[in-house]
Parts: structure tokens; C-alpha cells; sequence
């Protein structure tokens, strides 16, 4: 839907409407309708222009005499200029709530809207004290190559639905951070890995029946494309060609250990970011979970009793590599941005959780890694690599277990994980040209629920760079970009099952296919027009268990660009077929192993 602020500042800030291009991302949208709600406010407005390290700060307070259930937070962004995509974080105090990125402006201008419903965090936005929340999205203006600011409204909108869950509605009690808690200096509380030690001390309630935590995690910098890395000892296979490749393989593992042991891990889903790759690939639909990036679930119920004794105990987030040399687990570069947040549901005032059986069973991950090195030897007999293909498998299995007694009542909990990855890349003319077939795939089930929940992602993508001299100014280079990508997932989601606004399965199946020519201008921000073209095409599918009448049961969306314009946008309240991701087309200039 389109909100009149939204339509205010198209006007304002780009003059005529129909000039600013929309640039979408297919999503669920988190009710049937948006319209009519019980109450709302704007939460804040603000310009991000050079805002490195000056984020917007403000208080967050619900609205007085409105009766509500359902909280849902839309964003609007309109950006007009040059500039590079930017990662966004939005915090209530201490605590990570949203993080998103945005999309890259053209010299007509953008806009976007993009909702997320709040109602899990309802600790927090119901506080009796306001919250302070802070909103930052680091950004750099110079007045010559970057000249875009980003225009950033935040909307609330309060509905009124009633939950048919059993019990009706029941967010969590309480919400505790685990970040590095920055929020008393104006500050925002991620932990930067592996410079940070991604530590707190957490105090459980004695009381404490449930608790799950949700971690956020995304790689930059060296690390914002790791899953195209390689393993260190190979980031000088081709010398003439220094700093192309990044190093500590490309497995990541997200690691949540409590007191130190280990109690559950994410192995990430690869966002491609709007500038990433090829920046022609990305609009007007952007890659999938741009807007809103995926946070990773674990239950932790099978530690109460061992939380609930009174003490502190130490919760860290870690992120780890593979080490080929020593085939284990081994550090990563700079930098990950990680935070978590814990999520407890409490029993009755007086009682006390306790524990027995506690078994905790996390074998390493197995890893098999296969290089080979194409080389060609001169008549001198100097011997020069020319390919470098290899593969790299990794599995994991991992089980906590132990009975709980709480309000009177014993039960046996558990939280366990089937985790695979695959990850094949080949590289040619100096790793110029670089070819990608990766998946991820999972289960994960705990005694929430009797549903299994799983999840695959696959993709494929390959990359052509061709870089000119550097005393050209014209046009310094190019890429050609193919992806085709999907993420499937079938199972439930904890936070939202146990707050009550899901009752059940939920399935997801989006499917991504690009191919993108785009060739730098002499800014080495945008492309250059005339010469850039770019088709692609998204699939989206999804089926839910809703705990309110509105919610939505059903949604699809497909849509397909052609240079920069939206050709076709089909969406409607039922599921559709989403095709399988492909292998993608032998290209020129790209070995056959």
C-alpha cells in the first residue's frame, strides 16, 4: 500500500513522482491489509548524508488510549544521486531489531517501502519507560563521485487483532541483548568480529520456562562475499593479480555458546547486497532478504535450570572459518557484525526451574576439501597458474538435551541440528573470472513443536570482470554477472509460534535469476547508459499458519526487469510454482573440469 508521508516526500525531495523508480523486494506482507489501523505514529524522520558514526537517536513510546495487539514498523526510504549501497540497523536500546540495506540510487531518484511486524518485541514497545531507539545507516556525501543522502521515515501501526493461539497472544516477558550494550553512549551495540569478544553476562529469572535466541549476522568488508573466498594459503594463486581474493575459505559458521560450550549454530544464508557483484543486477528488484536480513533461531530451554540459579552466565557469538591446513575450524577476517537477543517466557512468580540429565552432544564439523591448480610451464620452466578449481563439503550434527521441571511439572527438551554445505567455485584469467555452485541445507527441530523445520539454499553464479588500464577514465571496467538462486524453507518459526502470531507450519520458496552486463563509468559508482543491460526475474511463494483472522495464509509474487524497469509485477493471496534453480550456462572464457 502507499502511505501519504511516502507520497510527501517523493514530491519533496524528487519533485515529480513518477520520476522516482520503485525498487522492490518480494516478501510476505505481514497482514492482508494495512489499512485502518487503531492508531499510528511516526516514529522518526531523518537524512542520512554524511552520518558515518552520527545515527539518529530518539525515544520510542506506544500510543496512550489505543487498544492494540499488533505492532508493524514501515519503512520508507527515497534516495536521489550517486551512492554505494549501505547497510542499516535499527535498535531499541540495547537490543537489535531490524537490520536492513538499502538499494542504489540513480540521478532520478528511488524509493522504497518495506513493513516488518514488531509484535515479538512487545516487551520492549510496551515498556512503561520509553525506549530509546536508535537508527543508523552510515553514509558518505562529498559533494562530486557521492552525492546521495537517504531520506529515511519510520512509520508505526497499531491493529487491534485478535489471536486464536492457544492462550491468545503471549510475547515474551522479557528481552535481554546480547551486543555490546553502547546504547547509553547514543551508540549502536553491534559486536564487530573477530576484533570484539561478542560476550555478556545474562541473569536468568529463576522462573524461566522457555528461552530462545535469535542472532543477527552478516559479513563486510573482506568478508561481505565469503562465500566466494578462498582457503588462505591460495589468495596469491595469481600474482598478478594481488588483493582479488580473500582468504579463510568459504564456510562460515555463526556460533552461539553459553559458559562456553557450544548450543547452537547458523550457517548463514549468502546475501547479495544491491552493490554487490554487479550493481546493474539489483534494480528494480532487489536480492532476496535485502530489506529485511534473516536472523537464525535457537532454543536454549534445554540450559534452565543451569540459567535459572541466581548467577550470571556468559552468552557469546562467534563466527568461524575453515582452516585447510590444519582441517578444523579456523578464524575469518574483518568483519562480521553480529548481535543476539534472548528471549524468555517465565512461570508463575515463586516458582523455581530446575534441571536434570543435561546431555550436550557437538561433535566438530566434518570437512573434505579438494583443490586443483591448472598451470602452464615456459620454456625457462617458470610455471604459472592459469585455473583454480575447487570444492569444499562440510557437515555437522548436534544435539542438548535434559528435563526441565518447572511449575510442577517435568519435560523433556531438546534442540537439535542437521546442517550441509557444498561450495564448488573455478576461477580463470587471474580469478577475473570466477564461477560459483554452492548450498546450504538444513533441519533443526526442538520440543516447541513436533514439526521439523528445514531449509536449502541453493545458487549458482558467475562473474567476468574486465578491468581496464588505469589510465583509462571512459570506462574502467565491466562484469558480467548470472545468478540464479533460490531459499526454501518448510517448518515453523520459534519466535513467532511461541508469541502466538503463528500456529503452525510455515513454507517459503523464492526463486532469483539475473543476468547483468554493466560497465563503470568514470565515477566508479554507476553504469553507463547505452552500454549496461540487464534481465531478470524473482519468484515468490509462501503458505502460513497466521494466529489472527487477518494474517496472511497465503501470497505469491513474480516480477521481471528489464533495464532498470519493472516489466511485469504479479501478486495475489494464493501459492504459485516456483521453478528450480538451474545450473547455469558454460561461459565463455570459463574452464570445463
Amino acid at each position: 500500500m502507499r502511505f501519504p508521508h511516502l507520497v510527501s516526500l517523493l514530491f519533496t525531495f524528487a519533485g515529480q513522482v513518477q520520476c522516482v523508480l520503485e525498487v522492490i523486494q518480494a516478501a510476505t506482507p505481514p497482514r492482508l491489509d494495512l489499512g485502518n489501523p487503531a492508531c499510528k505514529q511516526q516514529v522518526f524522520t531523518h537524512s542520512f548524508g554524511n552520518s558515518y558514526g552520527s545515527p539518529y537517536v530518539g525515544y520510542y513510546a506506544p500510543p496512550s488510549h489505543c487498544a492494540y495487539t499488533t505492532t508493524i514498523f514501515n519503512l520508507s526510504v527515497v534516495s536521489i544521486g550517486r551512492q554505494y549501497d549501505r547497510l542499516a540497523t535499527l535498535w531499541l536500546g540495547d537490543v537489535e531489531v531490524w537490520r536492513t540495506s538499502t538499494a542504489m540510487p540513480t540521478q532520478t531518484g528511488i524509493h522504497w517501502s518495506f513493513q516488518k511486524d514488531m509484535t515479538i518485541w512487545d516487551a520492549l514497545l510496551k515498556s512503561r519507560d520509553p525506549q530509546k531507539i536508535i537508527f543508523e545507516l552510515n553514509n558518505n556525501i562529498d559533494g562530486d563521485r557521492y552525492t546521495g543522502a537517504f531520506n529515511v521515515t519510520l512509520e508505526a501501526l497499531y491493529f487491534n487483532d485478535v489471536y486464536h493461539a492457544k492462550g491468545g497472544l503471549h510475547p515474551a516477558e522479557h528481552i535481554y541483548a546480547i551486543s555490546n550494550l553502547s546504547s547509553a553512549r547514543n551508540a549502536t551495540s553491534l559486536f564487530s568480529l573477530p576484533e570484539d569478544n561478542g560476550a555478556v553476562d545474562l541473569t536468568f529469572p529463576r522462573n524461566a520456562k522457555t528461552a530462545v535466541v535469535s542472532i543477527m549476522a552478516s559479513g563486510n568488508g573482506a568478508e561481505e562475499f565469503w562465500f566466494t573466498n578462498v582457503p588462505t594459503e591460495y589468495v596469491n594463486t595469481f600474482p598478478e593479480n594481488p588483493g582479488w581474493l580473500y582468504g579463510y575459505s568459504p564456510f562460515r559458521e555463526v556460533q552461539l555458546l553459553i559458559d562456553g560450550e557450544l548450543a547452537g549454530v547458523s550457517w548463514p544464508f549468502p546475501i547479495l547486497f544491491t552493490g554487490g557483484v554487479d550493481p546493474g543486477a539489483w534494480r528494480p528488484i532487489v536480492g532476496i532478504d535485502t530489506y529485511e536480513l534473516p536472523s537464525f533461531e535457537i532454543d536454549v530451554t534445554p540450559w534452565l535450570g543451569r540459567l535459572t540459579d541466581g548467577r550470571p552466565h556468559k552468552f557469546a557469538l562467534r563466527v568461524v572459518g575453515y582452516d585447510t591446513s590444519a582441517k578444523v575450524i579456523g578464524p575469518v577476517g574483518e568483519n562480521w557484525w553480529v548481535s543476539g537477543s534472548v528471549f524468555v517466557w517465565v512461570d508463575e512468580p515463586g516458582e523455581h526451574t530446575v534441571i536434570e540429565g543435561f546431555k550436550s552432544e557437538t561433535p566438530a564439523p566434518l570437512f573434505d576439501f579438494r583443490p586443483t591448480l591448472g598451470t602452464i610451464t615456459a620454456e625457462n620452466g617458470t610455471v604459472t597458474n592459469t585455473s583454480f578449481y575447487y570444492s569444499l563439503t562440510a557437515t555437522r550434527r548436534l544435539k542438548i538435551s535434559s528435563k526441565i521441571i518447572s511449575g510442577g511439572r517435568s519435560r523433556l527438551i531438546s534442540w537439535d541440528q542437521d546442517v550441509s554445505y557444498s561450495n564448488i567455485q573455478n576461477m580463470t584469467d587471474l580469478a577475473f573470472n570466477q564461477s560459483l555452485a554452492m548450498v546450504s541445507s538444513g533441519r533443526h527441530s526442538s520440543s516447541v513443536s513436533n514439526i521439523v523445520s528445514t531449509y536449502t539454499y541453493p545458487m549458482n553464479l558467475f562473474s567476468a570482470y574486465k578491468v581496464q588500464s588505469q589510465d583509462s577514465t571512459s570506462n574502467p571496467g565491466s562484469v558480467l554477472c548470472l545468478v540464479d538462486r533460490s531459499k526454501l524453507t518448510n517448518g515453523i518459526s520459534l519466535l513467532p509460534f511461541l508469541t502466538g502470531i503463528s500456529t503452525g507450519l510455515e513454507t517459503l520458496k523464492t526463486r532469483q535469476n539475473v543476468t547483468s552486463d554493466y560497465h563503470w563509468n568514470s565515477t566508479i559508482v554507476e553504469g553507463t547508459p547505452g552500454l549496461d543491460t540487464m534481465d531478470g526475474e524473482t519468484w515468490f511463494s509462501s503458505a502460513g499458519s497466521p494466529g489472527s483472522e487477518r494474517g496472511v495464509r497465503q501470497y505469491h509474487r513474480y516480477a521481471k526487469a528489464k533495464d532498470d524497469v519493472l516489466i511485469a509485477d504479479e501478486k495475489g493471496w494464493s501459492m504459485m510454482l516456483v521453478p528450480s534453480t538451474k545450473p547455469l550456462p558454460v561461459v565463455e572464457g570459463e574452464p570445463e573440469v
